[in-house]
């Protein structure tokens, strides 16, 4: 009801408006015509839910899942996407501004990730850094996810 009222009043004053501006650049009905009527009617689709009064509440946007982060965020580091990887929680667990992060990081050449256990919004995690100059190193971690993104990691060589 509402909403019809709004568009009614809404598309009257467009048409007062037009007339307004026809006869001030010299555009007049010729006499004796009668006036335009205007009908507007609308009613809100079958699917939409809530009203002026009470709107619906905006969908909960999906949050990533905690597993996809972590291994998104080692697919970035392989990739020196080094800006992803940061984005995705080398900020948070660097401990490091992102100059010091980019440098860090640069020295290992791939990351072979493998998940031991997901327990909520916690991943733990087993991977094997190769390092540019042939070396490996082996460790283990658990990195805590929220909102998509890592702000946590407690990771040591295994």
């Amino acid at each position: 009801m509402v909403k019809t009222v709004r568009v009614t009043l809404v598309r009257a004053a467009v048409v007062v408006a037009l007339a307004g501006a026809g006869a001030l650049f010299g555009v007049v009905p010729p006499a004796g015509a009668a006036a335009p009527t205007v009908t507007a009617t609308t009613t809100a689709p079958a699917h939409a839910v809530g009203s002026a009064a009470h709107p619906a509440a905006a969908p909960a946007r999906q949050q990533p899942d905690p597993i996809d982060v972590v291994q998104a965020y080692f697919a970035a580091l392989n990739n020196d996407e080094f800006e992803a990887a940061w984005a995705l929680g080398g900020k948070n667990t660097s401990g490091r501004p992102y100059d010091g992060f980019v440098t860090a990081t640069q020295g290992t050449d791939q990351d072979v990730v493998s998940v031991d256990s997901v327990v909520g919004n916690k991943i733990t995690v087993t991977f094997d850094a190769t390092q540019t100059d042939g070396s490996h190193g082996r460790f283990t971690g658990t990195y805590t996810v929220q909102n998509g993104e890592i702000v946590t990691a407690d990771v040591h060589r295994a």
